[in-house]
């Protein structure tokens, strides 16, 4: 019989989990320096984490496009234009002021306003008119709550709208009250809904009976 490494064993990430997880959790109902000290020094140690997992997935992100332009499967076009963007706008942002290169500078700001601003315009345009076409099939008043859906809806959007308030200017008031009764309530008890699902996963993982990090459970 094989045995497994130690390092392999399940029960190292879920001991490292739930020690971390104290440590940040105790600060909040004792108050002793020493360990939020500690616990400051985790979060900070956090940054460093963070940044090895970018540079892996820079890394990985940049095997596996190699790969398929190597390849040439279907579409490689799309892979070697995104390691272009990708290092170039990299190379950018490493501080060299002799090259002009860094954040702040003309070439970094250029490629901010001109490129990244107009490019995530485009994309919320698109996706304004995919909600559009979900408001369309949503917006069909088949049953009771469909039609309470599409009354508050389109009361919401002629007081958005300049000209439902030119037409009537009541539409504003309505639009308060749908906002600060039967939506703030909802948001709420959403929010309590939430609030107490992250509880429960919070406990699982204290107690160890949470694995879906680890490899899938």
């Amino acid at each position: 019989m094989i045995e497994m490494a130690w390092y392999k064993r399940v029960e190292i990430p879920i001991i490292l989990t739930v020690i971390f997880c104290l440590f940040q959790l105790v600060p909040y109902f004792f108050v002793v320096p020493a360990w939020e000290s500690a616990a400051k020094d985790f979060v900070d140690w956090d940054a460093v984490m963070e940044t090895f997992a970018l540079f892996i997935g820079f890394t990985t992100l940049l095997i596996l496009h190699v790969r398929i332009i190597s390849q040439r499967r279907r579409g490689w076009y799309w892979s070697a234009w995104i390691l272009i963007t990708m290092i170039g706008y990299t190379l950018v942002g490493i501080p060299i002021p002799a090259l002009g290169l860094g954040k702040g500078t003309k070439l970094f700001e250029a490629i901010r306003l001109y490129v990244l601003t107009p490019l995530s315009g485009a994309m919320y345009a698109s996706l304004g008119f995919w909600i559009a076409s979900a408001a369309y099939r949503a917006f069909r008043a088949r049953t009771l709550e469909a039609g309470v859906l599409l009354l508050s809806g389109t009361l919401v959007m002629l007081a958005n709208a300049p000209i439902g308030t030119a037409i009537w200017p009541g539409f504003t008031p309505i639009r308060k009250w749908i906002f600060d009764v039967p939506n703030m309530s909802t948001m709420r008890a959403i929010v309590i809904g939430a609030a107490l699902g992250a509880l429960a996963l919070g406990a699982r993982t204290l107690i160890g009976r949470e694995r879906g990090y680890l490899r899938g459970g």
